[in-house]
């Protein structure tokens, strides 16, 4: 019985079209995740994080506040939050406030 010797142009290709395909294979993985982030973004969009009712804009001292008429919880942005927080020692209190029933 006779074995034929390897062939190393073969091991290369094999080798580039496995490299190929994993190549191909994370791309779309990639845009996957991509478009299933933006699809949750769609679903959650201005939606209450505890009880998924729908948000809406407050004007509070020159920024905009997100608050849910189900439950009363409020949304601030990292940047609405910073203009806030920046001057005013009484911020927390005067939010506050502004959310009491």
């Amino acid at each position: 019985m006779t074995t034929k010797p390897p062939r190393p142009e073969k091991a290369y290709f094999g080798k580039q079209d496995f490299k190929k395909r994993q190549k191909i294979a994370e791309t779309q993985r990639e845009e996957s995740e991509l478009a299933e982030k933006s699809r949750l973004k769609q679903l959650h969009w201005r939606r209450c994080g505890n009880c998924g009712g729908e948000l809406e804009s407050i004007p509070f001292k020159g920024e905009t506040v997100f608050r849910c008429p189900g439950c009363g919880a409020a949304l601030l942005l990292k940047d609405t939050l910073k203009q806030l927080c920046g001057e005013e020692s009484r911020f927390f209190d005067s939010l506050l406030d502004l959310f009491k029933f």
